[in-house]
């Protein structure tokens, strides 16, 4: 991991009007200039929400915690189901913003085309990493047991795969997005396939080869419909590595191979967001331009959650199997929560205002290194929880005794669960963030 001195958040470039840099210039006092550069809140606040649900609902007690903040078993959402699709979706916000030359036309003041080959290199590298460290995490504390069924995907390792996709997605199909390129009919071709052709193709393929699987196996041979265990999720994981390296031992892993397919549509969606951030900095470069965008996309997001709904009544709504209704119902939510936050940290109030707010500054601050807290917050319970300690007479763990001995014992399990995890977030999670934002530290990968 590498640590800048520097912010790691986008930021957007804007040539604004003559009236709208008027605009900006009396509603945020700053001078009119030809060209105003400056950062979308929202993008860091949304990443700072996302990082804060990560925390909660990753430091609840499971004996305690209430159903809601627990993954649903089998088919159904909670509040936790929206953390993965959550990451993924920002993640593919972030891959144009950091990469927005493939956005722009050549020009007499453009030095030049990107640099192709090091944008490649780079995605890999990063990809790589990325599936390094979460099999670093599936291995700790390496207990010989651990390391005997080592898991070989994971929430990082899916980051990774669909990370390199995405961004291959986007370097290869950016340029029929620019004027002139190429002929028209294979310019139009690319930009279909790449605003709207990926996802089709993934969901088609899934929905295909689900249904028109038949387990081999004889406890599977009377069932009919989308059942976990009986699903060509559960034949692929299954076969490839055996159950001894699924999660929990169970037939399919959540983060297998083929749930990974429709997995890629949450990170695809935040692609083609961040794709219109990045080809309209005009429009988000003033307010009145930033509430128009978002309250698109709070209605865009509304009706990918009814579609999504919908769709499930045929296709159950399921993230252990990422199923595509849930995958349409989870862009919803993403959707109307980033126009929100959008609306409210770069439509509604000043971003200087904003900044010196202690929630804004907070979740801007937990926004940067993404990254490190989620591996910091899987290090911290995987250590706690593995560090033994014994109450009345029965043998359990720091991460488990703690919470029921100190607020348990005079809480509801729910509630005291609730608060372990606001405890680990407000007295560790944030003071550190707030540290490494004051120096300066942006670890990333």
């Amino acid at each position: 991991m590498e640590t800048s001195e520097s912010g790691s958040g986008p930021a957007l470039a804007a040539v604004p009007s003559q009236a709208d840099a008027s605009s900006a210039r009396s509603a945020e006092g700053a001078p009119e200039t030809d060209r105003v550069r400056r950062r979308l809140t929202a993008l860091d606040t949304f990443r700072g929400c996302l990082v804060v649900l990560r925390i909660f609902i990753g430091s609840q007690v499971e004996e305690l915690a209430a159903p809601v903040l627990l993954h649903a078993d089998g088919f159904g959402l909670t509040v936790a189901d929206l953390v993965a699709p959550g990451f993924l979706f920002i993640m593919g916000l972030a891959v144009p913003v950091s990469m927005s030359a493939f956005l722009r036309a050549p020009g007499a003041g453009d030095p030049g085309r990107p640099d192709r080959r090091r944008q490649l290199l780079r995605i890999g590298r990063r990809a790589v990493l990325l599936y390094a460290i979460g099999t670093f995490l599936n291995a700790y504390p390496f207990l010989p047991e651990e390391l005997a069924h080592l898991r070989f995907t994971g929430v990082l390792q899916r980051l990774a795969v669909v990370y390199l996709v995405v961004s291959l997605l986007y370097v290869s199909c950016a340029w029929s997005l620019l004027p002139g390129a190429r002929t028209r009919v294979t310019r139009l071709l690319v930009r279909g396939f790449l605003l709207g052709g990926f996802p089709l193709v993934g969901v088609a393929g899934w929905i295909v080869a689900t249904y028109t699987f038949h387990s081999p196996w004889p406890e599977c041979a009377d069932v009919h419909g989308l059942v976990r265990d009986c699903s060509l999720e559960a034949y692929l994981d299954t076969g490839m590595w055996g159950t001894g390296h699924n999660f929990n031992g169970a037939r399919f892993d959540p983060e297998g191979l083929l749930s990974t397919v429709v997995a890629a549509v949450n990170c695809w969606a935040g692609l083609v967001i961040g794709i219109d951030i990045v080809r309209h900095r005009q429009r988000y470069g003033t307010v009145g331009g930033v509430r128009r965008r978002a309250s698109l996309l709070i209605a865009v997001g509304v009706v990918c959650v009814a579609a999504g709904l919908a769709l499930g009544l045929v296709i159950p709504i399921g993230k252990q199997l990422w199923t595509p209704s849930y995958a349409l119902v989870t862009v919803g939510i993403m959707t109307v929560g980033f126009g929100a936050v959008l609306l409210v940290f770069d439509g509604g109030l000043r971003p200087v205002t904003v900044g010196a707010s202690p929630v804004g500054s907070t979740l801007v601050a937990l926004g940067r290194n993404p990254l490190f807290f989620y591996v910091l917050s899987e290090v911290v319970i995987d250590t706690l929880d593995y560090l033994p300690l014994r109450h009345h007479g029965e043998q359990g763990s720091v991460w488990s005794v703690l919470p029921e001995v100190g607020l348990a014992s005079w809480l509801p399990g729910p509630l005291a669960s609730a608060a372990w995890a606001a405890l680990w977030l407000l007295l560790f999670y944030v003071p550190i963030a707030r540290l490494l934002v004051a120096r300066g530290w942006y670890i990333r990968v």
